[in-house]
Formats: C-alpha cells, sequence, structure tokens
C-alpha cells in the first residue's frame, strides 16, 4: 500500500492534488487541521487496484470476489477512521442527521467550527420549516455570514488588500457594472504608484469603457482628482498593494487619511483573494482595520480554493462581502455575495 501525506490551504485543493497524484481510488486515513490549512493522508493499494483492473480470464471468479469484499472492508474501516479524526462538534449541538452531516462536510472543506456549529443550526432550523437544503444552507448563510448594513453606498470607494488579489481587475469589472445600464456616470482615479504599468492596465479598461481616469501621486493629487469627478455619479480609487510590511500599511493609511481630511466620506472596501490563508487573513485584517473597511470583495474564486478561511474572516470582522471575483473576465466574472452564492462555492468549489 502507497501512503503519503499532502497538505495545502484547504481541503478542497488537497483532495484534488490526492486524487492528481493517487488517482480516484485513493482513500482517505486522516485529516488534521493545521495553522497554515489542512493535512490529508491518503492511501492507494496499488497491488489491489492493478489487479481489480485485469481481464477476468487472468483471474478466477473467486479471487476476484476476494479481492472486491477486501476492498469494501478496508474502506469501511478508513471512512470509519476518517470521522473518528473529523474535529468533533460539540456534544450538544443537537443536530438531526441531514445538519450533522452537512457539518462535517463544511468542517472538512475547513470552514471554522464555531462558524460551522451556527451555520448547521440554522440550515437545520430552515429545514424544518420545509426549505429545500439548497435554499435553506444559503439562508443559514445570509443569516450568519452577511451582516446587514443600514447605511447608503456612498459615491467614493477605495478598493484596499494584498499586492496581486486583483484590485485593478475588480475596479474594471465594477466600473462596467456600473455603466451596464447606461445612466451612471463613472470615474477612476490611479493612485497606485509603486506597481509597474499600473496605470496603463486601469487606462486600458477605462478606455474600453469610455469613463475618465486621472493619476495621482498623493493625498492631495487624490483629493484634486475627486473634486475634478463633482459629476460623477460613482468614483473608485485603486490604490497601492499592501506588501505586509509597516511602511506600506503606514503609506497606505496616510493617503486615505489624508484624503478625508476636508472631503466626502469614502467607503474602504477590503480586497482578497480565495486563496488566502487564515494566517495571511489575519495579518491584513491587522493592517486595514484601522481604515473602517465597511465591505469587502472575494476574488480568484475560479483557481479553485473555496471559500472556507474567507467565510471564517467574515465571521470574525463583520465586515459583508458584496462581491465574488469568479474569473478574469470584464464585466462578467462578478457576482453579488449573495447567501445562495455562498452556498454554491463552499459545497461546490
Amino acid at each position: 500500500m502507497r501512503i503519503r501525506r499532502f497538505s495545502g490551504a484547504n481541503a478542497q485543493a488537497v483532495l484534488r492534488e490526492i486524487r492528481s497524484t493517487l488517482g480516484d481510488e485513493a482513500l482517505i486515513l486522516a485529516t488534521r487541521a493545521r495553522r497554515d490549512g489542512v493535512e490529508i493522508t491518503a492511501a492507494v493499494d496499488v497491488d489491489l487496484v492493478t489487479a481489480a483492473v485485469e481481464p477476468a480470464a487472468a483471474a478466477g471468479a473467486g479471487e476476484l470476489e476476494t479481492i472486491s469484499r477486501e476492498l469494501r472492508e478496508l474502506g469501511a474501516r478508513v471512512r470509519h477512521l476518517d470521522r473518528a479524526l473529523r474535529p468533533a462538534l460539540p456534544a450538544d449541538a443537537g443536530l438531526g442527521p441531514e445538519a450533522r452531516a452537512l457539518a462535517e462536510r463544511l468542517q472538512l472543506g475547513g470552514l471554522a467550527p464555531h462558524v460551522v456549529a451556527s451555520v448547521a443550526a440554522g440550515f437545520e432550523e430552515e429545514r424544518r420549516a420545509g426549505v429545500p437544503p439548497g435554499a435553506a444552507l444559503g439562508a443559514s448563510l445570509e443569516k450568519h455570514l452577511l451582516p446587514a448594513r443600514g447605511e447608503e453606498k456612498r459615491r467614493v470607494t477605495a478598493l484596499v488588500g494584498p499586492t496581486g488579489c486583483g484590485k485593478t481587475t475588480t475596479i474594471a469589472k465594477l466600473a462596467a457594472a456600473e455603466r451596464r445600464g447606461g445612466k451612471i456616470r463613472v470615474g477612476l482615479v490611479m493612485a497606485d504608484n509603486y506597481r509597474i504599468g499600473a496605470a496603463e492596465q486601469l487606462g486600458a479598461y477605462a478606455r474600453l469603457l469610455r469613463v475618465p481616469m486621472r493619476i495621482a501621486r498623493d493625498a492631495d493629487e487624490v483629493r484634486s482628482a475627486l473634486e475634478g469627478f463633482a459629476d460623477r455619479d460613482r468614483v473608485f480609487v485603486d490604490t497601492p498593494g499592501l506588501a505586509g510590511d509597516p511602511a506600506s500599511c503606514a503609506d497606505l493609511r496616510a493617503l486615505l487619511g489624508g484624503v478625508r481630511e476636508g472631503c466626502e466620506s469614502i467607503e474602504v472596501a477590503a480586497v482578497f483573494s480565495a486563496a488566502t490563508s487564515e494566517a495571511a487573513l489575519g495579518r491584513m485584517w491587522r493592517q486595514i482595520e484601522p481604515l473602517a473597511p465597511a465591505s469587502c470583495v472575494i476574488t480568484k474564486l475560479d483557481e479553485g480554493a473555496g471559500l472556507a478561511a474567507a467565510c471564517g474572516w467574515i465571521a470574525q470582522t463583520g465586515v459583508r462581502p458584496r462581491w465574488l471575483g469568479t474569473g478574469q473576465r470584464v464585466p462578467q466574472d462578478l457576482a453579488p455575495a449573495t447567501g445562495s452564492a455562498l452556498a454554491q462555492w463552499l459545497t461546490e468549489a
């Protein structure tokens, strides 16, 4: 039997690697949560798999039956071991079989246990009311992970986040979405003077969308650009990427703090990739929390990372996700962050 350990940021990615390396016959022996993701131990019996696919002429009926029985027994033992090694739900959770099965699935997918418990309980409540399973999960996620916000959408939105998280592409998608009806006048401000080619990239989108763009090198120039866009219904500001060092964080705080002085209120939207680990999300939050982000955009869901880490971050911070970036296409690959959308990406990614 060939046994290997695989690790990654989330269970979905690790399971794909296991299938790619060991094949569909691989059996899960153990799962273990780690600070930076999850570790899964898998095995494949090369001899048994080879024997099972040999022509019937190569083995008698009795041998094939023996092999089949041994495989079934081994599979049953491994499934029992897998259930035993999963993080246990609270003994008093009081979940029925369907909700408990959902909870185990979400937990195996990397969702934090405290989030799993509340989501599963909400799911069971909806199911008792006769709501179909998919809609029940969506309603529970809507309740527990999409906090209500009473404030109106502000005219100016500044997108902040780590380098490479997809801020510029997201701005292009948002601008295109606002322009789709033909009545919303949009303006773009490029305040990222660190990344080579950033202005050219956003400028290309601006030309395609036929919206004006201004380049700003500091807070004064951002304020001037916003004043020049006084006739615009919506303005999006692209900011320098956070590199994880104190200097980049301080520069961004100074930029937005300077813009806010004597200027209209600006909504700060956090942007981060679905592939970001829980540890990296924690570091990012320490950087952007002083900026008081009112919303967030989760990008790069098409890369298969899933939403488990992001949902844990949402539950912890209370920052409401507004959009999901599902690919590179502009403007198609942008979806509203609804309970049903979260359910789809949590269970099917």
